[in-house]
């Protein structure tokens, strides 16, 4: 299980990866070397398409 930080937390990737947009999923997978690369990339595509930053749950 790999870990991401986030706003100064660090979480598991797995557990954050559950609340991430499908469609934005499917649009980002196969094309990063990390998970925290790829959530860096996903934080950009959600406020592109949700118009507000990724919270945590």
């Amino acid at each position: 299980m790999s870990k991401i930080s986030y706003n100064e937390k660090t979480y598991d990737f797995d557990k954050i990866r559950d609340q991430l947009d499908p469609t934005i999923i499917e649009q980002l997978e196969g094309e990063y070397d990390s998970d925290q690369d790829f959530f860096n990339t996903y934080l950009v595509k959600h406020h592109e398409k949700f118009g507000e930053q990724f919270v945590v749950h």
